[in-house]
């Protein structure tokens, strides 16, 4: 397919539909620049759109690949050259988007890893000691820990959660009572090194009674498991849920040594 050719042809046929570019693209749903760029040979039409440009232009798609009109009585190696043209856009066609599709996966890839370099350096600089690769291992530890238990999965929350010797049965005792963990997550944003200890957070969103509770709890990661404090400290005067100690004391296993 020669862009020249086949956009010089748009920019003849437009014209003598007495068509502006802006006017032409309103009918395509593209923008006015698109048009522009195709009427200079710059770039072609998409696949999609041969079809229905032709339609607007009054022109078979055979023409627009060819760059040229072809008239009613067409010989027959003219038709299989033209149908050539349109395999060979075609091919062109699905190697573009098959490039474009591979340099958007490589830099999906290249972002990700970025962020995996980047987050606990920032986390290390501004909220910890400094930056630890030790950081990674900590939070997909601790990421494991809090989806054992949101899945109540007793061999997952032994796996993972150092000195959690009856934290299953304990859970499983609330959760009869209709206090059910509905969510918990870990961040790789709030995992940091921090007085020679790996600390990151758990956040547990906890439903009773069709009522919604979210709370936070600092844990640290030793041993190659984690060990998660007490979601609060009891107060005088403490006027929160009655189950709130026990769910703290069931999770809790954090060992200062």
């Amino acid at each position: 397919m020669n862009n020249e050719a086949t956009g010089a042809l748009i920019r003849d046929l437009r014209k003598e539909k007495e068509l502006t570019q802006k006017e032409l693209a309103q009918r395509l749903h593209v923008t006015d620049q698109a048009v522009s760029k195709w009427e200079r040979g710059l770039c072609a039409p998409d696949i999609a759109l041969l079809e229905p440009l032709a339609q607007v232009l009054d022109a078979t798609v055979l023409e627009l690949v060819s760059g040229k009109r072809v008239e009613q009585q067409t010989h027959s190696e003219q038709i299989d050259g033209a149908v050539k043209e349109v395999l060979q856009y075609s091919e062109q066609e699905i190697a573009r988007r098959r490039k474009n599709l591979r340099r958007r996966s490589l830099l999906a890839v290249l972002g990700a890893c970025l962020a995996l370099l980047v987050l606990p350096a920032l986390n290390g600089i501004i909220f910890g000691e400094e930056f630890a690769w030790r950081c990674i291992p900590a939070w997909l530890c601790a990421r494991n820990s809090a989806e054992a238990l949101e899945n109540y999965d007793e061999e997952g929350i032994d796996r993972y959660i150092a000195h959690a010797d009856g934290m299953y049965e304990a859970l499983t005792e609330l959760k009869e009572q209709g206090v059910v963990i509905r969510n918990a997550r870990a961040r790789l944003s709030r995992t940091r090194l921090d007085d020679m200890f790996l600390f990151t957070e758990l956040e547990l969103t906890v439903e009773q009674e069709h009522i919604t509770y979210l709370f936070t709890c600092q844990g640290t990661w030793r041993n190659g498991k984690m060990e998660w404090m007490q979601i609060y400290v009891p107060s005088v005067g403490y006027d929160g849920p009655a189950w709130l100690p026990q769910l703290s004391e069931a999770i809790a296993t954090y060992d200062p040594g």
